[in-house]
């Protein structure tokens, strides 16, 4: 008995040229972006500043008693 879906029929799935091209761009586009900052400047400050941060005391958090 011959099996159709032997694992010598199949081929590895690869990701097209096209594909590579268009993230190889994407990530030109990202470097190119991140050039433009200054010796001063922070390059990965994150998603929160301000009032957020900088607080006199941590919040602490408790569980809920009931």
């Amino acid at each position: 008995m011959s099996d159709s879906t032997s694992s010598t029929d199949r081929t590895p799935t690869t990701p097209s040229d096209g594909t590579k091209a268009k993230f190889r761009e994407a990530l030109d586009r990202k470097k190119a972006s991140s050039e433009h900052l200054t010796a001063d400047a922070e390059r990965n400050t994150g998603s929160v500043h301000g009032s957020e941060t900088a607080g006199p005391v941590q919040k602490t958090f408790r569980r809920k008693s009931g």
